[in-house]
């Protein structure tokens, strides 16, 4: 297989509130991780770990967005990494820009569960087709 077909799973974590419908998380949220960072520790370590373990982590992880989510919709926002260019501080990768920089993109209510894909896809298909992107659920707390 040419390596530009290869489709190489990355970790993607999203929120769930009460009525099922997922939210993309803010890469500000897991700080002072960065979101690379973060996906290659849950590449590496998180699958391997026994349940309980995953799942004190899956409660961190929930906790974290939860408190994140409350930063974004309150007048300050959610923290830039920079603190003083603030808004006009670039991501650390172009896939992951700010998407609770305003306030009326941040879920209004409080997730009530985590979970984590892995997202894989093809770069020739997603030239054609920018949403052709496989998603596998890997993980979700709390379980169902």
């Amino acid at each position: 297989m040419p390596a530009a077909s290869r489709v190489l799973p990355t970790p993607r974590i999203v929120g769930v509130d009460a009525d099922g419908v997922e939210h993309g998380i803010d890469y500000r949220a897991w700080q002072p991780l960065s979101l690379e960072e973060l996906n290659s520790w849950l590449n590496l370590h998180f699958f391997k770990l026994n349940v309980a373990a995953q799942d004190r982590i899956g409660r961190y992880f929930l906790d974290r967005a939860n408190v994140a989510r409350e930063q974004a919709l309150s007048p300050s926002g959610l923290a830039y990494p920079n603190r003083w260019l603030g808004p006009f501080t670039a991501p650390t990768h172009m896939l992951h820009p700010a998407v609770w920089a305003h306030a009326g993109n941040v879920p209004k209510t409080s997730f009530v569960k985590i979970r984590i894909y892995n997202e894989s896809w093809s770069l020739e298909e997603r030239q054609h087709n920018p949403s052709a992107i496989t998603r596998v659920l890997a993980y979700e707390y709390p379980h169902p």
